[in-house]
């Protein structure tokens, strides 16, 4: 019988969507490769960029060195316009003394010339010559000071060319060992950039060799395809089988539609799964759902349940789910979102209410018992989870108008209140001590004897029977005390519950 329409479409979408998701990997590896070698390069690029700037600080500082030099060159220029100054200015002192002689003489030779009138002009003379002797003490005077400005003049002069000389030299010494100091460093810097820009050559080359080889390390991982790693089926590989079989397709057929489907897309398969396989990895797949679903249970606060039945052949089918607050397995920061598990579509002997609160009992104990004895379940910590453990979380059920669902809504009430009292009742036992323990079951014993018609009759029963009522006596007791409890409980508390 050829395949329907919409079977060869999914099979399409599935092979285009398999066909993306290789491609989509095989450029995440290349773009992976090609941003290690940009990185690469980019740090390259930043370090030549810091040794252009080192080179250019150390041009920076010979052009300093180079105005300094020049600062010196017009220093000693200004020093030897002063000197010049100097000079003019000591010429301009020997040209005034000269003068200074010529009058000196010129006074002499007029007085030599007049000594005859001196003779007619007596008080004249004698007043012209106290007025000459007192210019010539002025004269001699001012020469003296005139000679001493001279000295330390030629003094100063002499210690400002001894001073220049010094530090003239001093400054080209200097300017001179830290030219050749930069000289060196360039040459260096020089060197260093020659280097890099090989690197860099190098390192282009590596980055083009490396993508080839990432290239043809994609085509060749592409064109190959294992189930297996190590004789154990991968998850992928497992996730794919489980994908197929809820499709619809058949556990026979499985591995020839994995074996076709890569096939066309020009991908070899590597390793076979058998039939066996497949029934063991849809096992798995439901085994380790029911211990997620148990393990939800345990970490929600509250729950609903949901349940709807029909019938087929005579048979009745119960539908049933669990709505809650779970982790959200998308995001890492720990948030939860509200979810609908499905809990499996089951049979079940009758239609009526009670059957189905039995269902319900068996459904959730199954998949408790199952998480309690997983090995995650015991790493989990804590304490085991039983069936009051989950109904004391229930706080409502969603079904239709019907009066069997609203009578199992009921039942389900009333069996949540049992969970209450029962958990209540518990922990009441737990904080009495053993003589108050003692004498509440002698009190349920001795009214366990009385019902059941008296000493006599309770020794003639069958030792089951006795374990029965015993059992069942514990349980009114326990009961009983969660039911005190409860009703000392304020409004608030009893809310919660």
């Amino acid at each position: 019988m050829p395949p329907k329409r919409s079977k060869q479409a999914k099979e399409d979408q599935l092979k285009a969507a398999r066909q993306t998701k290789l491609e989509k990997e095989a450029i995440a590896e290349s773009d992976t490769a090609l941003d290690n070698l940009q990185s690469s390069f980019r740090e390259s690029r930043a370090y030549t960029t810091q040794l252009e700037q080192q080179l250019a600080d150390q041009v920076q500082i010979c052009t300093d060195l180079q105005n300094n030099l020049n600062a010196s060159h017009n220093l000693i220029d200004t020093l030897r316009t002063e000197i010049l100054s100097l000079k003019s200015k000591n010429s301009g002192i020997y040209h005034q003394l000269r003068m200074e002689r010529q009058r000196h003489n010129r006074a002499i030779s007029k007085h030599s010339s007049m000594e005859s009138q001196i003779l007619l002009l007596k008080k004249a003379d004698a007043i012209s010559s106290a007025q000459l002797s007192e210019g010539l003490r002025d004269s001699a005077a001012t020469i003296t000071k005139l000679l001493k400005v001279n000295e330390h003049l030629q003094t100063e002069l002499s210690q400002s060319v001894t001073t220049w000389s010094s530090q003239t030299k001093a400054l080209t010494e200097a300017a001179q060992s830290k030219l050749l100091s930069s000289d060196t460093r360039l040459k260096e810097a020089q060197k260093e950039v020659s280097k890099l820009r090989k690197a860099f050559h190098r390192a282009t080359q590596t980055k083009e060799h490396a993508v080839e080889t990432a290239k043809a390390k994609v085509i060749q991982e592409k064109s190959v395809h294992h189930l297996s790693h190590k004789g154990v089926f991968t998850q992928k590989t497992r996730n794919l089988v489980r994908f197929l079989f809820q499709a619809g397709c058949s556990a026979n057929r499985i591995n020839e539609i994995i074996t076709a489907v890569l096939k066309s897309a020009g991908i070899t398969v590597v390793g076979s799964i058998s039939r066996t396989s497949v029934a063991r990895i849809i096992r798995e797949g439901y085994f380790a759902a029911q211990i997620q679903l148990g393990h939800e249970m345990k970490m929600a606060e509250t729950m609903t349940f949901s349940a709807d039945g029909t019938g087929h052949r005579s048979i009745n089918y119960n539908s049933r789910h669990a709505h809650m607050l779970v982790e959200d397995y998308g995001s890492s920061d720990g948030r939860k979102t509200r979810a609908t598990r499905f809990l499996g579509i089951k049979p079940s002997r009758d239609g009526s209410s009670k059957e189905a609160i039995a269902d319900w009992q068996t459904t959730i104990t199954e998949i408790l018992d199952l998480y309690n004895r997983s090995p995650f379940g015991k790493r989990s910590g804590g304490t085991l989870i039983g069936l009051v453990d989950i109904l004391i979380k229930l706080t409502g059920m969603n079904t239709d108008h019907c009066a069997k669902e609203k009578k199992d809504a009921y039942e389900m009430e009333e069996l949540k209140k049992w969970a209450v009292n029962q958990h209540l009742g518990e922990e009441a036992i737990l904080e009495k001590s053993l003589q108050e323990i003692y004498g509440l079951q002698m009190d349920a014993q001795r009214k366990m004897i009385q019902a059941a018609g008296g000493q006599q009759k309770w020794e003639a029963l069958p030792e089951a029977t006795k374990a029965e009522k015993r059992a069942k006596m514990v349980e009114n007791v326990v009961q009983e005390l969660g039911k005190g409890v409860f009703e000392l409980l304020d409004p608030h508390e009893k809310r919660l519950f």
